[in-house]
């Protein structure tokens, strides 16, 4: 009987030690599913997507940024004719942050970085009733980080520059 007991206890420690392992043992195996693609909308900006696994279980955060942002606008008069003098816009950019819960050490991700906030009609046309539309985005230096902060693990993919 007393064998059986210690054989028992045994057995429940390693059960034990095996589930408050196993997270551990997954985020030392964290990787894309597929490489994560990319599209961009000069209406909604530049957003990228895919699936990684081997996370844990733990909270995980998905993050895009781009060194710079190029945006071209013009001025365009009621007749929609542009006027000379385009105004372009650069600048550093992080979209939001993607919190993310995995599902059996495993998520889905799609962070975005928004097209960038366009200049003043006002200020920048030789008119203030003309318009300003974007023309063309250029993303620079563009990188996904997925990181899980309670593992220590992180996921990198640079994606260089994104232009059409």
């Amino acid at each position: 009987m007393r064998r059986s007991l210690q054989l028992g206890l045994a057995v429940c420690a390693l059960a034990f030690a095996g589930v408050t392992l196993a997270p551990a043992a997954l985020a030392e195996n964290a990787h894309f599913i597929h490489t994560p693609t990319c599209t961009k909308s000069i209406v909604t900006g530049l957003t990228c997507s895919g699936k990684a696994a081997g996370l844990g279980n733990g909270p995980t955060f998905a993050t895009l940024t781009a060194e710079k942002v190029e945006a071209t606008y013009v001025c365009l008069n009621h007749g929609k004719n542009v006027a000379p003098g385009q105004p372009v816009v650069e600048q550093k950019v992080s979209g939001p942050t993607q919190e993310i819960i995995p599902h059996n050490g495993t998520i889905s991700f799609s962070p975005n970085i928004p097209v960038p906030t366009p200049p003043s009609a006002s200020t920048d046309c030789p008119n203030p009733k003309w318009t300003v539309q974007l023309t063309s985005l250029t993303y620079v230096g563009v990188t996904l980080l997925v990181e899980q902060t309670e593992t220590g693990v992180k996921l990198v993919e640079n994606f260089g520059t994104i232009d059409p």
